[in-house]
């Protein structure tokens, strides 16, 4: 009675397998369609930043590849959130965001390229809780402290070509 158990089990995995790999072939779909759209680059694979505003339980993502620069970004996070106009002046909203090493700065002040390469996760924070936080014990690192490792990465992706 072994044997009949055991062929029974493999027939199983068999049915298994297939499904699995109908689901990869599926995902490996979306994901030549997804770097296809980057522009030539497959580098990076993960083109969607989550974006959390303060307040607001649901986070959003925002797709950086698809935009040129901060303008862009302002506008599509103002709409994403229905505060349109109101990201420009810092006096009632901050976008902050965190590097790869949890650091938290404020977005635009460093280049678009340089931005897009270390941002984690972006923020919407009041203008209250960034001062809050700049004179808590984390302050929000200024972009000349990012500096040094951004040209450190740089130097280290040149020795590897």
């Amino acid at each position: 009675g072994v044997k009949g158990s055991a062929r029974a089990a493999s027939d199983f995995d068999a049915s298994q397998n297939q499904d699995l790999k109908e689901v990869k072939r599926g995902m490996a779909d979306v994901s030549r369609k997804e770097t296809q759209n980057k522009q030539g680059s497959a580098a990076s694979t993960r083109t969607r930043t989550k974006v959390q505003m303060q307040g607001i339980a649901v986070g959003r993502a925002v797709d950086l590849t698809a935009l040129k620069g901060y303008d862009d970004l302002f506008d599509e996070l103002e709409k994403m959130f229905e505060i349109q106009g109101q990201l420009r002046p810092r006096d009632k909203w901050a976008v902050v965001f965190t590097d790869d090493e949890g650091d938290m700065m404020l977005a635009g002040d460093d280049q678009w390229p340089e931005f897009c390469k270390m941002v984690k996760k972006i923020f919407i924070y009041s203008t209250e809780e960034v001062k809050n936080m700049a004179t808590s014990s984390k302050p929000i690192a200024s972009s000349v402290e990012g500096e040094g490792t951004a040209i450190s990465l740089d130097s280290e992706l040149k020795s590897e070509t």
